[in-house]
This record gives C-alpha cells, structure tokens and sequence, in this order.
C-alpha cells in the first residue's frame, strides 16, 4: 500500500504507462491515425506526383513503441535504405529535380505537425480511455 503522495504518484504513473503501451490502446490508435491525417493534407495534398506513382507506404508506415516514459510514434518508411521521412520533413535528398515547381525538395514537416496536433487534448481523452478498460476510474 502507498504510504505517501510520491508513492500514490508513483503508481499512478506505472498504471497509466500500462494502460497505454497496451497493443490495442486508444492512444497508439490516436497517434496512428493522426500521423496518417497529416500525410494526407500535408504530403499527398501539396501535389501530384508527375515522375512517379505514389505507393501510400508512407500513410502505412506509422508504428508506435513502448519507451521507458510511455509511447512514441515513429514512421519507418524507406526506398533503397532511404529514410524517405527526413527526407519529406527536411526537404533534402530528393531523387526527382523540382523543374515543375511541385513541392519536390520542399520540407514537408508531417512529424513536427503530427506532434504539435497531439497536443490539443485528445491524448489525455484517450489516456482517460485506456485507463478506463484498465478498470480506472478518471474524472
């Protein structure tokens, strides 16, 4: 049993990092969804291709680990050993020359937007959830 606040604190933390790291839970699912959103509006919304098809790897390559604090959301999309993320993030790297003016070579920060609209609350709201299919009540 608890005997002091940094102890309840301390429980409380390991519970709630439990109830997200889950494989199912609503906080992966949320990351995942919203990483995928931003490649959506902020990479396959800016232009359409005109040197090559778009496979969609890019949208499916979103996977969530456990860390030591809670979780993280990585996309681990490569070509030929590229990591085609730094490249859309930084805009460096690109194979194809942006002759036409279509957004190659141009940073697409979809990580940076990702982690910037995880902070609106909805983590919270789904931290809330797993904690509730854990049996955790929250207020």
């Amino acid at each position: 049993m608890a005997k002091n606040i940094k102890e309840i604190k301390t429980l409380i933390e390991l519970v709630a990092k439990q109830a997200i790291q889950k494989q199912s839970s609503t906080v992966k699912q949320i990351m995942t969804k919203t990483g995928q959103e931003h490649v959506e509006t902020d990479v396959y919304g800016v232009y359409e291709p005109l040197l090559y098809e778009r496979t969609n790897e890019l949208k499916n390559s979103f996977i969530t680990n456990n860390e030591a604090n809670g979780v993280s959301l990585d996309n681990i999309r490569e070509d030929d050993g590229k990591d085609i993320v730094t490249v859309i993030e930084t805009g460096e790297g690109y194979t194809y020359p942006d002759e036409y003016g279509y957004g190659y070579g141009k940073p697409r920060p979809v990580m940076k937007k990702t982690a910037e609209s995880l902070n609106d609350g909805r983590l919270i709201a789904a931290t809330k959830k797993d904690l509730k299919a854990s049996g955790i009540k929250t207020e």
